[in-house]
């Protein structure tokens, strides 16, 4: 039976931690799948390291070479469609999301955000501006959450959730390490259950069969 194959964006000059988990999932087996290319939108990025020792197929789409997010987003489903991707995952993809790119991979572009959305979620909510809110609203739980992508910020329905306690002196570092551990367990299993197409909806509610 041939491997499914996913797709991969990253954005900005992140360390590429969730590309990593996607990667080493695959690699011992709990993940079922191939990705088939990797894209980012600079050459700084530390997911293109971890791709390229993996050899896994890899392209950088700088923003500034397009005139809009929409032809960005035209030539990043071309390459994807090239590279025979049945799914997208979004590992650290700052940049809003198209109707382009959500037409052509409709419901099958995964994001991870690190909260318990809809909490602390939306236009401008990203890494450790979500952490700090969590900490000033007092709360004592938080976590993450992987969501199937439409056209609101962080409002597509939701996959999975997995929560960490919120501790007395944590700060927005620490306690994003270690929502960070949780979203490495929970992004491969809910791109397992995508591909594997486990995933029926129904209303807003994803049910997995």
């Amino acid at each position: 039976m041939k491997m499914p194959r996913i797709g991969v964006l990253v954005s900005g000059q992140g360390q590429g931690t969730n590309f990593g988990a996607i990667v080493d999932a695959i690699a011992n087996g709990q993940l079922h799948t191939e990705v088939g290319l990797l894209i980012a939108t600079k050459d700084a990025h530390g997911a293109l390291q971890r791709a390229h020792d993996a050899n896994i197929a890899t392209l950088v789409l700088s923003p500034d070479k397009f005139s809009s997010s929409e032809e960005w987003d035209t030539c990043a489903c071309d390459a994807l469609r090239s590279a025979g991707v049945s799914a997208v995952c979004l590992a650290g993809y700052m940049r809003r999301i198209s109707r382009i790119m959500l037409d052509a991979f409709p419901m099958r572009i995964l994001n991870i955000h690190p909260s318990l959305l809809p909490a602390f979620g939306g236009q401008g909510m990203f890494g450790v501006r979500v952490h700090q809110a969590v900490i000033d609203h007092g709360c004592r739980v938080s976590g993450c959450t992987v969501h199937l992508l439409d056209d609101r910020y962080d409002g597509g329905p939701i996959v999975g959730q997995k929560c960490v306690p919120v501790e007395y002196d944590d700060t927005p570092e620490s306690l994003a390490a270690r929502v960070r551990e949780a979203e490495h367990e929970l992004y491969p299993q809910c791109i397992e259950w995508l591909v594997q197409d486990q995933l029926r909806l129904n209303g807003r509610r994803v049910v997995r069969t």
